[in-house]
C-alpha cells in the first residue's frame, strides 16, 4: 500500500444472530497513529485434552505501563484471568492467559486484546482445539493394583 492510499478502516460487529444493518455517520482521523496504539504478534492456536489447561501467550509491541488492561477473548464471549507479564526486551512484553479445566464447549476461537490510554490493539484470532482424553475414548477405567479392567 503506498502512502497516498486512502485509509483502510474495518469494523467488526458482534450480535445476537438477528441481521441487520451498520450506519456510521461521519469518520473522523485523530491527530495521534496507530504507531502509538499497542499491537500483538500472531498469537498460535493451543490443543489439549479436556480436563487440561490451555495456555495462551500474547506478545504486545509496546513498552508495558500501569494504564494497560490485558485480556483475553473467546468468540462465545469467555474471558480467561491473566496469569502474568513479562518483559521479553525494551519494547516488547508477554502476557500468559490460562483457560482452566477444558471442555469441548470451551473450543473455539481466542483473540488478545489491550487497552491504553492511546487506543485499543486486538490480536488475530488463535484456535483452542479440545480432543476427548484418552480415558473418556475408552470408557469407564476401574484401576487395581496391577490391572486396569476398561468396561
Amino acid at each position: 500500500m503506498s502512502l497516498l492510499s486512502p485509509p483502510q478502516i474495518v469494523f467488526e460487529a458482534i450480535t445476537s444472530g438477528q441481521r441487520g444493518l451498520l450506519a456510521i455517520k461521519d469518520v473522523v482521523v485523530q491527530g495521534h497513529q496507530c504507531m502509538n496504539t499497542p499491537h500483538f504478534l500472531t498469537i498460535k492456536g493451543v490443543e489439549v485434552n479436556a480436563g487440561q489447561t490451555a495456555s495462551f501467550h500474547c506478545t504486545v509491541n509496546g513498552r508495558k505501563k500501569d494504564n494497560f488492561r490485558l485480556w483475553l477473548q473467546g468468540i462465545g464471549g469467555r474471558e480467561a484471568p491473566m496469569k502474568a507479564t513479562k518483559p521479553w526486551n525494551n519494547r516488547r512484553f508477554i502476557g500468559t492467559f490460562d483457560v482452566e479445566n477444558t471442555t469441548k464447549g470451551d473450543s473455539g476461537r481466542y483473540r488478545c486484546i489491550v487497552h491504553s490510554d492511546k487506543g485499543v490493539g486486538v490480536s488475530n484470532y488463535g484456535e483452542l482445539t479440545i480432543k476427548q482424553s484418552t480415558l473418556d475414548k475408552l470408557g469407564k477405567c476401574l484401576l487395581g493394583p496391577t490391572r486396569a479392567v476398561v468396561f
